[in-house]
């Protein structure tokens, strides 16, 4: 769907005539936000600033101007913010750039979703905790066992404080000062529960398991995301999308891939007609993993090349013409800080359950698992074509067959210092996420990085750069993460749109 609204504002500048870049179709990223009351637009302006704003290489001189918030006689790189149907919010914007040094626009929009979440309740918040620590010891994922703790220890302080607010009740046996500070402690707890627990973790209580409570909740959450993604998809001015998402926001964008993959996944593929597709298609197959997950290796011997083959099969698949028109056009998945990395812990019971999902496909691999009854490929046969000929199909749980996986993290103790809720992807979603360990800190040092990930005032380091290379700040990690100058572009390469048009 077409948008009513211009691409972008006009500017007063003009590139010069001689020497400019072939102007190619835009690219979109999306980012969506992760838990908390947040603001809308509040995550997608600091996001822009960091990958775009802030990084001269990205666009021409005269694409500069001045930073009205910066000190005097700094500059950024010029930015739009513009009215967009898309989003079916008003009060959210599309943000987008004049063309870059490669000739090409980025838009870049916010999928919020912090007002559907709103309103939950102190029970639903209590039922979700007790949930988590009824568990068996051995059910408890090692990675997970700080948060395990510090939400144990939590627990018995709310429940203590309550009992000791009971016995208050008790005025002869206690005296009225005592009594008085016993409730003002007990007030103190159940603001701060009020504050801070529901705000922030009620919205994780509502979204993460699939229970009756929440699947409204879920539903309306996916159904918004669905709406900007499918409007995206189907845009002819864009032929890539970046999706990248922040804490549970990655939780839901993982959910929206699944979904999308479903329905926009190439299907009626035709040996002669569709070879170039199915050269890339079995391409990825050679990375393709077994439904035991207890199988996996630890990591792929050419990551780099799979992921290689990953782009190649996103290129073949986002254009659209009359034998396919559902292109597929999300090239890469980048999560920040994302608690996918405890799925055995969040998501399901334990490692065994969440193994069984991707084993039925419930749950997405990197690389995706091989459909082994059809000979360890992606592939299936769904038919044959009114001439007689063979179709075949990609299965729906290989998103990542063509959609790149980057995982951002910075280890934590599981109490104040790093990023408890982060971790690396591999052991649960396989060695085709390439895992990245960042280092942050903030003025308060180490305390609690989670939301430094794209801060322009935080200073972070790669942990395990590639040999023989400096290791990167953590900005530089995301901007290549984001890579919206396609490194893999072939440069050559000829856009396309619809043929019907």
């Amino acid at each position: 769907m077409s948008d009513p609204h211009p691409v972008a504002s006009p500017t007063k500048t003009s590139p010069p005539a001689s020497g400019k870049a072939p102007r190619k179709l835009s690219q979109a990223v999306v980012i969506v936000h992760g838990m908390g009351e947040q603001r809308p637009m509040g995550t997608l302006r600091e996001f822009v600033q960091a990958v775009w704003s802030h990084d001269p290489a990205r666009v021409p001189f005269y694409a500069r101007v001045a930073d009205s918030g910066g000190p005097a006689g700094s500059k950024i790189n010029q930015s739009w913010i513009t009215p967009d149907s898309r989003t079916n919010s008003h009060e959210l914007r599309r943000i987008t750039t004049p063309y870059d040094v490669d000739g090409r626009r980025t838009d870049f929009y916010e999928l919020y979703w912090a007002d559907i979440t709103q309103g939950t309740t102190r029970g639903r918040l209590a039922a979700w905790v007790a949930n988590l620590l009824w568990r068996k010891p051995a059910d408890i994922p090692r990675d997970a066992c700080g948060l395990y703790v510090v939400t144990f220890l939590a627990v018995i302080t709310v429940l203590g404080a309550a009992l000791v607010l009971a016995t208050s009740a008790l005025q002869g046996y206690i005296s009225w000062t005592t009594s008085m500070l016993v409730t003002i402690l007990a007030s103190f707890v159940v603001w701060s529960v009020d504050r801070f627990g529901l705000p922030y973790f009620g919205d994780v209580a509502a979204y993460v398991r699939a229970e009756a409570a929440t699947v409204e909740k879920r539903a309306l959450v996916r159904d918004r995301g669905l709406t900007l993604l499918r409007r995206l998809m189907m845009d002819d001015t864009y032929d890539r999308i970046v999706l990248v998402s922040h804490s549970l926001g990655s939780i839901i964008a993982y959910d929206l891939l699944q979904i999308l993959w479903a329905d926009f996944r190439p299907r009626k593929l035709e040996a002669v007609r569709d070879k170039a597709r199915l050269k890339a298609i079995r391409a990825v197959d050679s990375a393709t993993l077994n439904a035991d997950g207890s199988a996996w290796p630890d990591s792929l011997d050419d990551l780099s090349g799979f992921r290689r083959d990953q782009w190649e099969l996103y290129r073949q698949l986002r254009a659209r013409d009359d034998d396919h028109p559902l292109p597929w056009k999300i090239s890469d998945f980048v999560t920040l800080g994302s608690p996918l990395t405890h799925s055995e812990f969040l998501v399901t019971y334990n490692l065994a359950e969440f193994r069984r999902g991707i084993a039925e496909r419930l749950f997405s691999a990197c690389p995706p698992i091989a459909d082994t009854a059809a000979g360890g490929t992606v592939l299936y046969q769904e038919g044959r074509s009114r001439s007689g000929r063979p179709q075949r199909a990609v299965h729906h749980g290989a998103v990542f067959a063509a959609t790149r996986w980057t995982n951002i993290f910075d280890r934590g103790n599981g109490w104040l210092t790093g990023d408890p809720i982060s971790g690396p992807m591999a052991e649960n979603f396989g060695p085709g996420v390439e895992n990245i360990q960042v280092e942050l800190r903030s003025s308060l040092g180490r305390i609690f990085t989670h939301r430094l990930y794209w801060s322009l005032k935080a200073t972070g380091v790669e942990v395990a750069a590639a040999a023989g290379t400096p290791p990167r700040s953590h900005i530089e990690v995301l901007r290549d993460a984001v890579d919206l100058g396609r490194k893999l572009e072939p440069s050559q390469a000829v856009s396309t749109v619809f043929a019907g048009k």
